[in-house]
């Protein structure tokens, strides 16, 4: 088994023509060469229709729409218009006559396969994350977590995704469960997967583990420590770093569990684990590591339990976990800078295309925060995601209406300064304040109460 390192310490700055300096859609046409889409639809055995918003122009209309606060389609196709040029030869783009309507680009992006969708993010991610660097001796490591997402309340949407239920009944807006998997080190997003809310984390875990790098460890909290997972990630040959219930650690090391120990074990699946798992193997068991660390949780004494495959020190594997709060952060950005937190479209084609373009959108920004802290010789994850999003949308104008290559660059360059000026606060201490909750908007519709209806009468 490789040893899984992660190298925490600030990288020493790179030369400067390491640094890709170039605009979201220079970036973007750089990843997707000429031709990628001719090849494809020749790979996915489909015909690619000669239109204005061909697969090119829609994906990269819908990336923009993501990174724009607006978000309108009217504002992405003012946006497109300028650069059409380069992406379709079309009789009225080289004549100058498309209409800024925005119902052209609508239907576009409603007859885009997802197939093609799936592909091109696939594309992207590998490319952006291959040059990324976040490769340590060998190794990645990603970090697993999900979340729910509001669906608009549609026929199609309902019968797709299932309303929550509680005591008082079923809730108004569709509801869709999305796991994520983050570059520890970078936060590069691999493509999600995602069900309705009744499909678990840990089923979906199992259309995740094939989407990630070869060899990469899957660091996660106490939701995924359990022996499917566990087994799924290392029959894939992926180490993993899981947080581990009191009940689960002592069922698997014992009951004299000591602060500070580190003890070998051999982990077979339980009664329970075979019943809700009867296609696991009667032989299935896996070799690891228990380490237990007292911690400080709320405010009160706690103990941490940790199961590993990993070769790491057990002081080494408990500094991997800690930096997992990554990916609390990570849902934020993508739920509220990105705004995925409640989808648009209307029909379940539609919001797959609106997540996965939402998560490519997320990974075009952290390309410039990752060149950006390459160049000032700082770890991706010490700048501020909101802020550099900010600072890539206030500088698309000026770059499409650069005159020279230089004026070009010059714009790139103050555009990595100021990304790399945006630096997350080292807090030494707590916050003085309880952080308070992010309000969402109600699950259920608010319908008159009687006495309203008898005044009304």
């Amino acid at each position: 088994m490789k040893i899984l390192k992660i190298q925490t310490q600030t990288q020493q700055p790179m030369p400067q023509e390491t640094v890709p300096v170039e605009s979201v859609f220079e970036m973007y046409r750089r990843v997707f060469y000429a031709g990628f889409f001719e090849q494809l639809s020749l790979t996915l055995e489909m015909k690619m229709a000669k239109r204005i918003f061909n697969w090119s122009v829609v994906i990269y209309g819908m990336i923009v729409q993501r990174l724009d606060d607006k978000g309108t389609q009217h504002a992405t196709v003012t946006r497109l218009i300028p650069c059409l040029e380069k992406f379709s030869d079309h009789k009225r783009v080289m004549e100058k006559t498309v209409s800024e309507n925005p119902g052209g680009f609508n239907r576009a992006r409603g007859s885009l396969p997802m197939s093609v969708m799936e592909s091109s993010f696939d594309h992207m991610f590998e490319t952006l994350h291959s040059e990324a660097g976040g490769v340590v001796d060998g190794r990645q490591a990603f970090l697993l977590d999900g979340s729910t997402l509001t669906l608009p309340s549609t026929p199609e949407l309902l019968e797709a995704y299932p309303p929550a239920s509680n005591q008082h009944g079923f809730s108004h807006w569709p509801l869709m469960r999305v796991l994520v998997a983050h570059d520890l080190k970078t936060g590069f997003a691999s493509r999600p997967v995602w069900g309705p809310k009744a499909v678990s984390e840990q089923m979906l875990t199992a259309q995740m583990i094939p989407r990630l790098p070869a060899g990469a460890a899957i660091v996660a909290d106490s939701n995924f420590g359990t022996f499917a997972v566990a087994y799924q990630a290392t029959q894939a040959e992926h180490p993993v770093v899981v947080r581990l219930t009191e009940v689960r650690a002592k069922a698997l090391g014992g009951l004299g569990l000591n602060a500070g120990s580190d003890q070998k074990v051999l982990w077979k699946p339980s009664k329970h684990d075979r019943k809700s798992h009867p296609d696991l193997p009667a032989d299935a068991q896996i070799r690891g590591r228990l380490i237990v660390r007292r911690i400080e949780q709320n405010g009160k004494p706690s103990k941490l339990y940790l199961f590993t495959t990993c070769e790491e020190t057990a002081d080494e594997i408990v500094t991997i976990y800690a930096r997992r709060w990554n990916i609390e952060t990570d849902l934020r950005s993508l739920k509220r800078t990105v705004r995925l937190q409640t989808l648009n479209s209307r029909t379940s084609d539609g919001v797959a295309k609106e997540l996965v373009a939402g998560v490519a959108a997320y990974n075009l920004v952290h390309a410039f925060m990752e060149a950006a802290a390459r160049k000032a010789g700082l770890e991706p994850r010490e700048l501020s995601f909101s802020y550099a999003q900010d600072h890539v949308v206030a500088s698309l104008p000026a770059l499409m209406n650069a005159t020279s290559p230089d004026e070009t660059r010059e714009l790139l360059q103050r555009l990595l300064r100021n990304i790399a000026a945006c630096k997350l606060p080292k807090r030494k201490k707590r916050r003085s304040y309880p952080r308070k909750i992010w309000l969402r908007r109600s699950s259920f519709p608010k319908y008159p109460t009687k006495r309203r209806v008898e005044q009304n009468d």
